[in-house]
């Protein structure tokens, strides 16, 4: 089956969708889909290239960060022609976009023509959702019966999409999940390893928080917990990831990365914050130098793909009661629930774990139990073909008989 992708980033843009990207789209190749994907431009990378048995095209009308509403408006068909392109390119039997309900109201436009023009099913995964008041979502939400199928990534997530009208019959929920060959628990080559690349880490004991460093997910949250974590534990040392290199439609990030800085200053913790932009590789190896996560989101998360990182590194993690979080998260279980913005709560869980490694331990190890038999790519790869399956034979269209498309 030929199964073409649609997403604003991809690796090395940093984010949950992204990382979701690199897992589902080489999965499908090792389940026999040809698998491609259209993306965003970017610096230094090629316009196509393969990773890992899909191939990936970029194109500039992706690019959000160098995108506004204006300049969509302005390029409306060359967006076209480049959708038409990649389709006849690849002749997909299946178009699967991530992230189309909300930014552009053009590209999806666009993507329902071509739905019709070519007569491919058109599934939306919704990895996120905007607030009621933004004039965007609202004329998204106009749109809401126009996709074949839909995937939610929570049960959170879906409640929001039938709240705003989209139909409950539509919506599946998938929950991420993880490549646990890629994020394991630590070995002894491991922990020599990262003290040869992370030295600052030496000595220390290491808090991760596994977000691009913004007010939204909560890093000034961290930062003041850590003012009252590092009273009692003086080598405590926060460590702060994503300072660029993400999806940042109106150059918000860098005005939240001054604030975080500026509040880090303020008091005095610069000798306990570690800040850097982690490539997407070195990620598993700072999971592994860490005792443990937090994620204090301080909007509703609709998921939380760093969740799963944690538990299947054996790290509990301590997130914000926030959208899907709660789904996956046990308190006390495999890490803890704290109430959104309440740096008090997240010192205290902080502490209780810094106080008590064995217990940290034995909760690292459970999450990564519950991982291994609720959230591998595998459980979500096979998840995600039934939609497949589902959409095609209400297509009228058996899917193991599916022909490649012939466009014209």
């Amino acid at each position: 089956m030929r199964i073409a992708q649609i997403h604003w980033a991809f690796p090395p843009i940093i984010g949950g969708v992204e990382s979701h990207l690199a897992m589902l789209g080489p999965a499908l190749v090792e389940k026999g889909c040809q698998v491609s994907l259209l993306t965003g431009a970017v610096p230094g990378e090629p316009e196509m290239a393969e990773y890992e048995g899909m191939t990936v095209k970029r194109t500039p009308l992706l690019d959000l960060n160098s995108l506004n509403p204006e300049i969509i408006a302005a390029r409306a068909e060359e967006i076209r022609t480049e959708f038409k392109n990649f389709i006849e390119q690849f002749k997909p039997d299946m178009l699967h976009v991530h992230n189309m309900h909300y930014f552009s109201p053009v590209h999806a436009d666009i993507l329902f023509e071509l739905k019709k023009e070519y007569g491919i099913p058109l599934i939306l995964t919704s990895h996120n959702v905007w607030a009621d008041s933004d004039p965007t979502w609202q004329e998204m939400n106009k749109r809401a019966q126009a996709w074949d199928a839909i995937i939610a990534v929570s049960h959170y997530i879906k409640r929001e999409m039938i709240r705003v009208g989209y139909e409950e019959k539509k919506i599946t929920v998938i929950h991420h999940g993880i490549d646990l060959n890629r994020f394991v628990p630590p070995g002894s080559k491991d922990l020599a390893e990262i003290e040869r690349i992370y030295p600052q880490f030496k000595g220390r004991r290491v808090i991760f928080h596994p977000a691009r460093m913004s007010l939204d997910k909560g890093c000034h949250i961290s930062v003041q917990a850590l003012a009252e974590i590092r009273r009692e534990f003086p080598g405590v040392l926060l460590v702060l990831a994503g300072t660029s290199k993400t999806v940042d439609w109106g150059s918000h990030q860098q005005k939240h990365v001054r604030q975080i800085m500026d509040l880090i200053e303020e008091l005095q913790l610069q000798d306990h914050v570690f800040v850097k932009l982690f490539a997407w590789s070195e990620m598993p190896l700072v999971y592994q130098a860490a005792e443990f996560c937090i994620y204090p989101s301080c909007f509703e998360e609709p998921f939380g793909l760093v969740m799963l990182e944690s538990m299947a590194s054996e790290r509990p993690i301590i997130v914000s009661r926030a959208g899907g979080m709660p789904e996956i998260v046990r308190d006390g279980i495999n890490g803890y629930i704290v109430p959104m913005g309440d740096a008090r709560a997240l010192a205290e869980r902080c502490c209780r774990l810094l106080a008590d490694p064995i217990a940290c331990r034995q909760m690292g190890k459970t999450g990564r139990r519950m991982v291994e038999k609720f959230w591998t790519r595998e459980v979500m790869t096979e998840a995600t073909l039934a939609v497949y399956k589902k959409v095609s034979r209400g297509k009228g269209v058996d899917y193991e008989q599916l022909q490649p498309y012939q466009a014209g």
